[in-house]
């Protein structure tokens, strides 16, 4: 099993006990990325959207891997009025044919974050 990205710190500066990914079986599983910059969540939908983008695009490339590698996604908002926002910066940074994809409103633990992003890539597939 292979570990990829940092340790993940919150915006009040607790370190949270989880690996930011974890490749097993071919497979590289992100944890959930929020739109950390310099420890605090950025504003608005579009650019909380683009900023988890970059960390997991980031992470990915740790890996060896690229968004085009990504199989399934799960979104979550805080408020069903971004989804549109959000929809419209998802299909710009993922390209057809688009990994399946849960999305659902919820509250989120850190404060300020309106969209949490969390990915499945594979290894021996590539979407493109």
């Amino acid at each position: 099993m292979k570990f990829y990205g940092a340790e993940i710190v919150t915006p009040t500066g607790s370190r949270l006990p989880l690996s930011s990914a974890v490749e097993a079986n071919g497979l590289v599983l992100l944890s959930g990325v929020l739109a950390l910059r310099d420890g605090r969540i950025v504003e608005g939908i579009e650019e909380q959207t683009e900023v988890i983008f970059d960390t997991i695009n980031t992470i990915l490339g740790q890996a060896g891997l690229t968004l085009d590698h990504v199989i399934k996604t799960t979104i979550w908002l805080t408020e069903p009025s971004d989804f549109a926002a959000f929809n419209a910066v998802y299909g710009r940074r993922l390209t057809a044919p688009f990994p399946s994809r849960s999305c659902v409103i919820s509250q989120l633990v850190a404060p300020g974050a309106r969209v949490e992003i969390e990915v499945v890539a594979s290894r021996n597939e590539v979407r493109a």
